[in-house]
């Protein structure tokens, strides 16, 4: 897993088991740290290449849901098969950056090398580019920058790394629709065999997905239809 903001723990409730590409809940119970249940008995099965969108009222676990079958939300039930976690990403509404230059952030928290170039072009490409000289410069970058500029290195992050699993949180909240639907139209075109599952609001990210995972606050159960674009 690439962004964890928090420690994962171990659930002696749930059953975890590694997947040949695609992404299986059976029975699976999704709570809060005091017991009061989201979900209950969900069985599902994410296949590889079908983008999702989950959406729900205020309330009915959305981010909960996302965090949990990303493999970080340690209060869960029944068995999920997922992908091993160094092929998955998670990146949530203000993203992870760490004291230190702005290319340690943009590298973090991978060990993999990558030239200037390589870097430059990835942050040109995802409309951040003003920065690109600023790469050894040290900062909390968390201050130095809008959430719509962490957004946007968070996806430079996305293309260096390429994960075959992406769970995003509201990760294009601070965006402008323009923007937020460019770098989706280039999620599907630079990375292809890559499967996103997103949280968020905006009825314009419909177009970026084949399937809607809607969540039920009052029933704590979940519907899937096919997205109308």
């Amino acid at each position: 897993m690439k962004e964890i903001l928090w420690e994962e723990k171990e659930n002696e409730d749930v059953e975890q088991s590694f997947s040949d590409g695609g992404l299986e809940l059976f029975h699976f119970g999704i709570y809060l740290p005091n017991g009061v249940p989201l979900l209950e008995d969900v069985t599902l099965r994410f296949t590889a290449g079908k983008n999702i969108l989950i959406r729900g009222v205020s309330g009915s676990g959305k981010s909960t849901f996302l965090r949990a079958i990303a493999g970080i939300w340690p209060y869960v039930s029944g068995k999920i098969n997922m992908l091993p976690k160094e092929q998955t990403m998670f990146v949530p509404q203000i993203p992870y950056l760490p004291l230190g230059t702005l290319r340690q952030v943009l590298l973090y928290p991978g060990d993999m090398e990558f030239s200037d170039q390589i870097v430059k072009q990835w942050m040109h490409i995802c409309r951040i580019a003003y920065l690109s000289d600023q790469l050894d410069v040290e900062a909390d970058w968390n201050h130095v920058l809008s959430v719509g500029e962490q957004q946007r290195l968070a996806f430079v992050r996305v293309f260096l790394q390429k994960p075959t699993w992406i769970f995003f949180d509201e990760a294009t909240s601070a965006l402008d629709e323009d923007t937020e639907a460019y770098l989706y139209q280039l999620l599907q075109k630079q990375l292809p065999k890559t499967t996103f599952v997103s949280v968020g609001h905006r009825s314009t990210l419909t177009l970026f997905h084949s399937l809607i995972l809607t969540l039920h606050k009052d029933t704590r159960h979940i519907t899937m239809e096919i997205a109308d674009v």
